[in-house]
């Protein structure tokens, strides 16, 4: 029997890689398990396997302890190759268990993944390399940690800076945790050289694993920790030059686009399946609202076109109904908040803003008008509600077109109701 099937038979292998299959399989389905394209994906994997890693740090950490917690660390000695040998051969379970889970979480992902393209590869791949770092870092801690305690304590430590890290205000520390929380949609993808120094960080993580398993080496310590120092200082002087900027403008190569009644849809190849659904939602806006708005003959997904005078729309998801497209585009009719009222976070209360509701629930029921006024608007509105769409539709025009102009200034009143 080889050494390493003696380690994997010893070890956790047996329990954990079915168990790690399994979390790697939550992982891919915990939070929104719909994604829009490879761009979102490519990002979202990491933050779905983050669980993965400091449990393959426990696991490492459990194994490489286990000699001591036996009693029989005389058998290291007997081992007739190199002691870091036998130790990394220790850490060859997690490393087998890390990868499945890895592995079924980017599978799952991978069939949800709606739009077309490819994933980020330069980021989707730095979840294979943060568990070969955490292998190298667990099996460290679990050779000289309390034997009980190395594999929680693993585990904690490479979560806190894996969760706190990636929350980080500073650009640095956040591009250092490798997760990648801003990346990416469709419109932007990653910074090459930054990326680079996040691989090249969880490199250096790595060789300082190594080099404490090379202990009492003194030769091979010394060099893997140059090696590390220098890996590590070239990843921090890459991200600092970059400013920690994750993404950058996409350039558009390509746009899908089509026409009908005069109305023209361009968006990204990715997303060329919704083309159709907004064509539809533009044709319904454009009846619904043509009296209080220009139609608009072009909208355009973002991203596309920057600087172009369009409305803006973007990728559907499955339970998006034509309505739910046509208020989106309503909202643009929705007057932005003077300067005056801009707080920090959003905009503090002005005269206008008091028929806020009520402008809201008439644009609603220009797009639903089977909708009942007491399903639009609290108890308190519904009786102005009613009021107002049961004018004339003039005196309607005319009370939006008074609204839009108190909305420029913090003192103007809203306009009273339609008699």
């Amino acid at each position: 029997m080889s050494p390493l099937s003696i380690a994997l038979r010893r070890g956790a292998a047996p329990i954990a890689v079915p168990v790690m299959a399994l979390l790697g399989l939550y992982a891919g389905t915990r939070g929104d398990s719909w994604f829009v394209d490879w761009g979102w994906a490519s990002g979202q994997l990491q933050q779905h396997g983050v669980l993965l890693v400091p449990l393959t740090a426990a696991i490492a950490a459990w194994d490489a302890s286990r000699d001591r917690r036996t009693g029989t660390p005389l058998l290291i000695r007997t081992y007739s190759r190199p002691q870091l040998t036998w130790l990394l051969l220790n850490g060859a379970g997690a490393l087998i268990a890390g990868m499945i889970g890895w592995t079924m979480a980017f599978a799952t992902i991978a069939m949800n993944v709606r739009g077309g393209g490819g994933p980020y590869w330069s980021v989707v791949l730095l979840g294979p390399l943060c568990i070969v770092a955490s292998v190298l870092l667990g099996a460290a801690a679990g050779h000289y940690l309390p034997r009980y305690l190395a594999a929680p304590l693993a585990a904690v430590a490479v979560w806190l800076g894996l969760a706190f890290g990636s929350t980080s205000a500073d650009p640095l520390i956040a591009r250092l945790s490798a997760v990648n929380r801003e990346c990416c949609d469709v419109a932007s993808q990653p910074v090459a050289v930054t990326v680079a120094g996040q691989w090249l960080w969880i490199l250096g993580l790595g060789l300082v694993g190594l080099a404490v398993l090379a202990l009492p080496r003194v030769v091979v310590v010394a060099v893997v920790a140059a090696l590390a120092t220098l890996v590590a200082t070239t990843a921090v002087a890459m991200i600092q030059s970059t400013d920690g900027q994750l993404t950058e403008a996409r350039s558009a190569t390509a746009e899908s686009c089509a026409t009908r009644d005069g109305i023209t849809v361009c968006m990204w190849p990715e997303h060329a399946a919704d083309v159709d659904a907004w064509l539809t939602a533009a044709a319904r806006f454009r009846d619904a609202f043509t009296d209080i708005a220009p139609p608009a003959p072009l909208y355009l997904e973002n991203g596309l076109r920057p600087g172009a005078d369009a409305p803006r729309v973007g990728p559907t998801r499955p339970t998006t109904t034509d309505t739910d497209l046509v208020m989106s585009l309503a909202q643009n009719l929705f007057p932005v908040p003077p300067a005056c009222a801009a707080v920090e976070g959003g905009s503090r209360g002005y005269p206008a803003a008091e028929s806020n509701v009520l402008l809201n629930a008439w644009l609603i029921h220009r797009v639903r008008p089977e909708e009942p006024a007491a399903r639009l608007v609290p108890p308190d509105y519904v009786a102005d509600l009613d009021r107002l769409i049961r004018s004339p539709a003039e005196r309607q025009r005319a009370w939006y077109t008074e609204l839009l102009e108190a909305h420029r200034d913090c003192a103007t009143p809203s306009p009273a109701l339609p008699s």
